[in-house]
This record gives C-alpha cells, structure tokens and sequence, in this order.
C-alpha cells in the first residue's frame, strides 16, 4: 500500500458498500423480517430520546458473560439505569478528566518515543495498534480505576479477549478471570479507608444507593471493556483515515487547533457503533410514521451521521464545520458516560502523534482487515512508519 494513497478511505468504501443494500428514501422504514429501522438525523434523535422506548433488546443469560453483561446499565431502564449511571458519571468531574488527559499525553510520548526508536531501522514496519493504541487506553482506564500498573496488564489482555471473541475457550476464561479480578478488588477497598481511583469511590456510592455486588461489578467490567476497546478501537481507525489521505494529517501537524474539530468529523464519518437496538414498549410516533409496540428497532447511527439535512456534503471530511451534532455517542438518557472521556483519551493521543511523529506514514502491504468487538469494529492491526 502506498503511502499517498488518494483513493477512496477504506472505511468509506465498507461503509459505502453497506449502506448502498438500504433504501434510504424513508427516514423510518421496515424490512421484510419485520425489524424497524430509523436512518435520518432528526427521527433518531426523537426516538432515543423517548422514555417510553426500552434499551432491553438482549437474550436470557446463559454463559458467565452473558450474566455480567446483562447487568450492564445500557441494557437498563428508568431507575435501575439512572441509579447506576450516576455512579459512574458523577466520578467524571473536570479536575479529573483534566488529570487524565496529562496523564494520556505522557503515556503516549513515552510509547511513541519507543516506536520512533524501534522504526529506526529503515524498512521497519511497526503496528501502532500493537505498540500504542492497545497499552495507552489499557493504562488510562487502569489509573481512572486506581489499578496498578502491573494488574493493569493482566486487565489489558483480558479486556482485549473479551473485545476479540478470539475462541469460545479463550472468551470464557477471560470473562472469569476479570470477574474474579474485581471481586479482589472491591473485597480489598472494603479493607482499607484510603484508596485511589474511582474503585473505592464506587464502591461506597453503591452502598449508600443499594447497588448490589452484582451491579458494581458489572459496571466496574464494562468500565474496562467500554473505556479501552472504543478509544483504542477508533485511534487506530481515526488515525488510518488521516494517514491514508495524508493531506489530512499534515493539514493538523500545520494547525493543531483543528485537532478537537478533526476528532469530532471522524467520529461522525466513521461512527465507532453504526447501530444502537431498542424495543417500543407502546405505539411509538418518529418523524411522519407510527411505530407499533413491542417491536425491535434498529438505529443507524452511521447513516444518521451523514443526513444531508443535518450535514452539508455529508460524505465528505470537513473538520471546519460551523456545526456537527453527531450521534456517535447516541442521544437522550443513555447518551455516552464515558463519552468526555473518550474526547479526552482521543485527542490527547493524537496530539502526541502529531507532536512526536510528524512524518508518520503508512507501510503495509497487507490488508487491512477489522474484526468485530463487543462495541464497534477495530483494525486488527495498523503498520506505520515514524519516517
């Protein structure tokens, strides 16, 4: 693969090839298997943010996982979601996020110091997935947590095996080993009075809210899988989109300012979750159309991001727009906790990349290829060189 390369982004071109199967003449439609899709901008939003839809889509619990997951708070309703939503959201204050994004931006240095060393070697291909996309937002998830470094690793790899689905084996050890790793840890924060970390922080909410064992450890792990696999997920497809029309990444190298707005475009072109299911629990009005109760609806969130109602030139890369209200991080009660969090992680990284490697190219002659994660698509791999 050329390092100039001015075709078309190779996430446009999946994103082009699926989205051309779907009429796109009705913002609200259903398919012949009898599933309702939303696909505009403004039907979308309405929908999420109606209370009387239900974000309980999932199948009974059967494996290990499947119990901890269903615990999760986005597959929650009313009180139940709100109670444990706000243990986790009211732990994001700016002081903190603030801490982190320095904390981000040093971890990535020292990664990408080592990359620029390790690329030395002429013809040197390194994969950025490998060397930084995966340590980096694995050590920041861990410090929010107040998890050492070292038991931060362990976590890492098992967060990555639950995100991968690599063999049924494999997925399921994992899942015990990291729901046994937060039943030390919050058996040893009831132990001490003076812990880092959101971890003991959580822990006493839970207490005073009547969270259950069950429920704070639940929401510890998706913490984890959340929080590590979207940020490295999407660097390491935000950064492929940069570097494969390189114009882009210079343009950021030349004009750091426009690193929020770039961050904010490619969330919006290549939506991190393309799809968000919910259930009607009534007769339910979007846009022109009545939905019936008790039915499954699917909504595009990748298709929403790029109506031409919304957005003008929608499929185009813009990073100068006035306005761009996407809804990568969905809409309403169940809008992203962690989305601060992500923005932070995100452009902290690419800041760093743009500021140590100013000359980072692609250099691979393999395909590209995506593998499908608990929430989104991420590169298997991303090879680069410094120079």
């Amino acid at each position: 693969m050329a390092t100039d390369c001015v075709e078309l982004d190779p996430q446009d071109e999946v994103a082009a090839r699926f989205y051309s199967k779907i009429d796109r003449s009705k913002a609200v439609q259903r398919t012949g298997e009898g599933l309702w899709l939303v696909l505009g901008h403004p039907e979308a939003v309405q929908l999420l943010r109606n209370r009387t839809v239900s974000s309980v889509t999932r199948k009974p619990a059967l494996g290990i996982w499947d119990q901890v997951s269903s615990r999760f708070f986005m597959f929650k309703d009313t009180q139940q979601h709100l109670k444990l939503r706000r243990m986790v959201s009211d732990c994001f204050t700016p002081a903190r996020l603030n801490e982190l994004k320095a904390i981000v931006h040093q971890t990535t240095s020292d990664h990408l110091d080592q990359l620029s060393e390790l690329t030395s070697v002429e013809g040197r291909q390194v994969d950025i997935m490998k060397t930084v996309a995966y340590p980096v937002t694995a050590d920041a998830i861990c410090r929010l947590l107040g998890v050492s470094p070292v038991e931060g690793t362990f976590l890492g790899q098992w967060a990555v095996s639950l995100s991968k689905h690599t063999s049924d084996e494999q997925f399921n050890r994992s899942a015990e080993q990291i729901l046994a790793f937060f039943q030390d840890q919050l058996s040893a924060y009831r132990n001490i009075s003076n812990g880092s970390g959101l971890l003991p922080i959580m822990a006493e909410r839970a207490l005073a809210a009547g969270i259950d064992d069950d429920e704070l450890l639940a929401t510890c792990i998706l913490l984890v899988v959340a929080g590590f696999e979207t940020s490295a997920n999407f660097f390491g497809n935000m950064l492929l989109s940069l570097l494969w029309r390189r114009e882009r990444f210079e343009h950021l190298v030349a004009d750091e300012a426009l690193i929020g707005p770039a961050v904010e475009e490619l969330l919006r072109l290549h939506t991190p979750a393309h799809v968000v299911m919910r259930r009607t629990t009534e007769p339910t009005v979007v846009g022109d159309t009545v939905i019936p109760a008790d039915v499954q609806v699917a909504v595009l969130l990748g298709l929403c991001n790029r109506d031409p109602r919304i957005f003008d030139d929608p499929d185009a890369y813009r990073p100068d727009r006035s306005s761009n209200p996407h809804l990568s991080f969905s809409q309403g009660s169940h809008y992203c906790v962690g989305a601060s969090l992500a923005r932070v992680e995100l452009e902290a990284m690419l800041r760093a990349v743009l500021t140590h490697l100013p000359m980072l190219s692609l250099h691979t002659e393999q395909p590209l290829r995506w593998s499908g994660r608990f929430l989104g698509r991420g590169l298997d791999q991303l090879q680069v060189l410094a120079s």
